[in-house]
């Protein structure tokens, strides 16, 4: 593991995020703004694109332009299968834990806010924690522990959102927002190492944002049964393919 490119990473992605969401936090608390206000926006997309600004200071040290965009989309022969699968296998644990559709989400909507999420609301961080932090991890230590170690920091980066009036973080519990940091991490994890495709992470994230809008969300048995189905087939994927090799 290079721990200066590891701590390069780490140190961009939360001064840009956190100086813009705290700064965000500062003005919706003294009403200067609101959090839909323009300068909110623009500071909630600033800070939510920390991880893919550090990602790219730390590739351009031994990257062209063209192979960093080629890392992004380029992908293994059929990899792509695994992307497929795991998004049906989340659209149905959801559906059929929630079987109740958001009615204030228009459904001819459903694209623009999926796209939105891929390229601006969550998919954009993948650059940073799936193409940089997470395979920097794996150079020294387990995938499991990598996954648990960047799932862990990528939920704290979370963390001043809370603090931003507005923001629908605030509706969530950040114990439980943790925990699925960490089990999403897996499935993304899964994804890239399976794929060494940036953007097929991007894609999975976006509709894991698209869905928790789609959808109400409900915790119930059948939501853990199928998240925990993922988790534990995120897992057997990486040994299979560990004693394979």
């Amino acid at each position: 593991m290079n721990t200066k490119r590891l701590a390069k990473f780490l140190i961009i992605t939360f001064l840009v995020s956190w100086t813009a969401w705290c700064g965000l936090a500062a003005l919706t608390s003294l009403n200067i703004i609101s959090f839909s206000h323009p300068l909110g926006t623009i500071l909630h997309i600033i800070g939510g694109f920390g991880p893919a600004i550090a990602a790219l200071f730390v590739l351009v040290e031994d990257n062209t332009v063209k192979s960093i965009v080629n890392s992004i989309f380029e992908h293994r022969k059929k990899s792509l299968n695994y992307l497929f699968l795991f998004s049906a296998f989340e659209i149905l644990t959801i559906g059929l834990s929630s079987r109740e559709l958001n009615f204030a989400l228009k459904m001819h909507w459903i694209p623009f806010v999926f796209l939105r999420a891929t390229f601006i609301y969550g998919g954009e961080e993948e650059l940073g924690w799936r193409g940089v932090m997470q395979p920097l991890l794996e150079r020294q230590l387990s995938f499991p522990i990598s996954a648990i170690i960047t799932g862990t920091v990528w939920g704290i980066w979370h963390i001043p959102l809370w603090f931003i009036n507005g923001s629908s973080q605030q509706n969530m519990s950040l114990i439980l927002f943790l925990v699925l940091a960490i089990i999403l991490s897996f499935w993304l994890a899964t994804i890239y190492k399976k794929t060494q495709c940036v953007f097929a992470c991007s894609v999975f994230h976006g509709l894991t944002n698209t869905l928790l809008s789609v959808f109400i969300i409900k915790l119930n048995i059948v939501l853990i049964i199928g998240v925990i189905a993922m988790l534990v087939y995120s897992i057997y994927i990486w040994h299979y393919g560990e004693t394979k090799s």
